[in-house]
């Protein structure tokens, strides 16, 4: 992702994205790997992004997570890419995200949804699985034969937590995931922050 020779580390914490509402917290399993929760390495790049990366016999992960302008008034955006190096077959790719004690009223959509409570209103949310398969047919951020392997059922929903259940990687490939978090002040709508070209957030980050 990075020449991480020329960048200064950082010390290690959890991915969180920290919210009005409270944390968002990222869970990942690649193949029978579940990753921990913190990282191996960390790097801190001049945008501010900081990236993560962790090793494994079979794989190797980076997360490269930053803010960078929601193009809406009064809305913050923290995007989250999460880059799987395959070394070996890969079985699955998950990746979760979850907003503790999010309300059960939360607005849902495929791969969203926004909880709002007294002063503050938070967006979560991915790629579509029908974004993922676009992506792969153009040879874009995930494996070609993904478009063929991905289902409806890919992007699970369930109150306060997303999950992405993605298929296999092959040895010597790659598969990108990103998850956006916004919020805002009551009343407004971060969740159109949500709609973001990963190609040119993942160019704003590593400036």
């Amino acid at each position: 992702m990075l020449d991480t020779e020329v960048l200064p580390e950082a010390s290690s914490r959890v991915l969180d994205v920290v919210t009005p509402l409270g944390d968002v917290r990222f869970a990942v399993r690649a193949g029978g790997w579940d990753v921990p929760a913190r990282p191996e390495l960390t790097w801190e790049l001049g945008s501010g992004a900081r990236l993560c990366r962790w090793r494994h016999e079979s794989v190797r992960l980076d997360v490269l997570s930053g803010a960078t302008a929601s193009g809406t008034p009064g809305v913050t955006r923290e995007t989250t890419i999460f880059r799987l190096l395959a070394r070996e077959d890969v079985s699955e790719f998950v990746v979760q995200a979850e907003l503790a004690g999010a309300p059960v009223e939360a607005r849902i959509w495929e791969s969203a949804f926004t909880a709002e409570m007294a002063g503050a209103v938070v967006s979560i949310g991915g790629p579509s699985a029908d974004v993922l398969r676009r992506c792969s047919r153009a040879g874009q951020h995930v494996p070609p034969y993904w478009s063929r392997l991905l289902g409806g059922d890919a992007v699970e929903r369930t109150g306060g937590r997303l999950t992405w259940r993605l298929p296999a990687v092959e040895r010597g490939d790659y598969a990108e995931l990103w998850v956006t978090v916004a919020w805002s002040a009551a009343g407004s709508d971060p969740g159109r922050a949500l709609d973001i070209d990963p190609a040119r957030v993942l160019r704003e980050l590593t400036q």
